[in-house]
């Protein structure tokens, strides 16, 4: 999210559209438009959704581990803004770069002690 400009991006593995989770869209700008509020910051424009082409999942399974490969790919790079092919290098995780978010996460709950 880009709070200063109203910008919600919105990825999805599974090649869903933001228009069929109103609730979740509800929520997200009521949020938004609350933050803002506390910030004194006017609501000069509607909140615009940009959907990001991004690596898509091959079975029900493994979103939270793209969802957690989304998030530390978009913090490494270090950017505000994401562009619309952000992850334009490839269609899909591959099973390795699976497995490399889930030994990362879970020498992550054994470095601070979560179990």
């Amino acid at each position: 999210m880009d709070l200063s400009r109203l910008i919600v991006y919105y990825l999805d593995s599974l090649s869903g559209d933001w228009s069929k989770y109103p609730n979740m869209k509800k929520t997200v700008d009521a949020a938004i438009i609350k933050f803002r509020t506390k910030k004194n910051y006017r609501n000069r424009k509607d909140i615009t959704w940009i959907r990001v082409q991004c690596p898509q999942q091959n079975n029900s399974v493994d979103c939270g581990f793209f969802v957690l490969r989304f998030m530390r790919d978009i913090i490494a790079l270090n950017r505000i803004d994401i562009p619309k092919m952000y992850f334009e290098e490839y269609k899909s995780y591959s099973r390795a770069n699976l497995d490399e978010m889930k030994d990362e996460l879970c020498q992550f709950i054994v470095d601070q002690r979560i179990i």
